[in-house]
């Protein structure tokens, strides 16, 4: 395609622009054929979640506290006070593997690191690895969706 294919090259007698060279400006009957209107909405879509996740686990991150105090009990060693959650304990460890073997100790403690996610900074973490794969997956559905094809193919 040439620049001569293009309508508007030139002003309405048929000249060209002086100061542009061989370039043409598009019109909007170019743009709506340049992408379909389910990819526009998808691109739209994908901005939307990238930039509101993006602040939304930005500002999660700055007003989360470091980590909640699960501890059940303290420890004293050397003079100083470790915290002991109740779940970190050798009883509660024996309870548990007493019960369900080893797999309800591996099950217990993945349940913990999953409940772990949603708390905190984590929780922000969590927010925009999410936000960046949803918008990345509309971009690439919609980098994959074919333009429209003009109403009228004479024009």
């Amino acid at each position: 395609m040439t620049i001569d294919d293009y309508s508007g090259a030139g002003d309405a007698d048929g000249e060209e622009y002086p100061d542009r060279g061989n370039t043409c400006p598009m019109n909007r009957q170019d743009m709506r054929n340049r992408f379909s209107s389910l990819q526009l909405s998808l691109y739209l879509i994908a901005a939307a979640v990238l930039l509101v996740g993006l602040l939304s686990a930005g500002l999660i991150y700055r007003t989360s506290a470091e980590q909640e105090n699960r501890a059940a009990s303290y420890q004293i060693i050397g003079g100083n006070a470790y915290p002991v959650a109740a779940d970190d304990s050798k009883a509660y460890l024996r309870d548990m593997e007493l019960y369900g073997g080893t797999a309800g100790i591996l099950i217990a403690d993945f349940n913990r690191w999953l409940g772990s996610l949603w708390h905190g900074k984590r929780l922000a973490y969590v927010l925009a690895i999410f936000s960046v794969g949803i918008a990345y997956i509309c971009f690439s559905v919609a980098r994959g969706q074919m333009p429209d094809q003009p109403e009228n193919p004479d024009r």
